[in-house]
């Protein structure tokens, strides 16, 4: 089933009733929150942390983005900063919103913010970008296999795309939204282990530990990719975690999996 996902920015609500709301309202699986825009000045998102941290208490999972003016390495370093601040796993999808009046090789520049999360483990990537620009930026060409997120308001994306933008006047109590269709999230639905207590780590980018159940208060232990893990499995909501002796790790089939 496609999936729906909004992304939002200092102008949309971050409380968890507003977060319900898109739910309920709009069918609303997944968000991408606005944590920083350009560089040098830095507009950074004052709403961010509490539109996170809701996301994640009220969906199970959220996402952040970086609106970009043309800096590649200033602004990634700043974004990722950011990243940091909000305690945000290297699992978390971080995208790249291209935009506006830009100059110069935008693939290239692209590439370079790329290059410079996945360097720092971040490798569930995605760019946005208006269908206008399709021509511009052959996804082909761009570094990590991003996911590709397209806008277009009037007819399907004459380009390639794994998300649709497909509105940006979507009603809410807090004024218009952004809604997308995702049918990146259509093919396989996550899985949680259910029992088991020796697991293997399969992330790509590895897993942080978490002090606490909801992952929200990350240790400075890290497990990285094939790290034989031993365990408890332990329900949370719809999905589970595996609560080791240094703390807890998601239990989600794409991360880790029973040995």
């Amino acid at each position: 089933m496609v999936k729906i996902r909004a992304d939002l920015a200092v102008y949309q609500g971050s409380s968890a009733g507003y977060i319900k709301e898109l739910k309920r309202n709009h069918g609303v699986t997944f968000t991408s929150v606005q944590l920083s825009y350009g560089a040098n000045p830095y507009y950074d998102n004052r709403n961010s942390k509490a539109q996170i941290l809701n996301s994640f208490d009220v969906l199970g999972e959220v996402g952040a983005y970086h609106f970009y003016l043309g800096s590649p390495v200033s602004e990634a370093k700043h974004f990722l900063a950011r990243v940091k601040e909000h305690g945000l796993d290297h699992n978390t999808e971080l995208m790249l919103d291209v935009e506006g009046s830009l100059s110069g090789n935008i693939v290239a520049q692209i590439n370079t913010f790329l290059d410079a999360l996945y360097n720092a483990g971040f490798h569930n990537l995605a760019v946005y970008y208006n269908e206008s620009l399709g021509s511009t930026i052959n996804h082909k060409n761009l570094h990590h296999k991003p996911k590709i997120w397209v806008a277009s308001y009037s007819h399907k994306p004459n380009c390639y795309f794994d998300m649709w933008q497909y509105t940006q006047s979507a009603q809410t109590s807090t004024g218009g939204l952004d809604l997308s269709w995702d049918y990146s999230k259509s093919v396989a639905p996550d899985t949680y282990l259910k029992h088991g207590s020796r697991f293997k780590v399969i992330a790509d980018g590895g897993l942080a530990v978490s002090k606490d159940i909801a992952l929200k208060h990350h240790r400075k232990v890290y497990f990285g990719k094939n790290t034989v893990v031993y365990g408890k499995v332990e329900p949370y909501g719809k999905s589970t975690r595996v609560r080791t002796n240094l703390g807890y790790i998601s239990g989600n089939t794409k991360w880790v999996k029973l040995i």
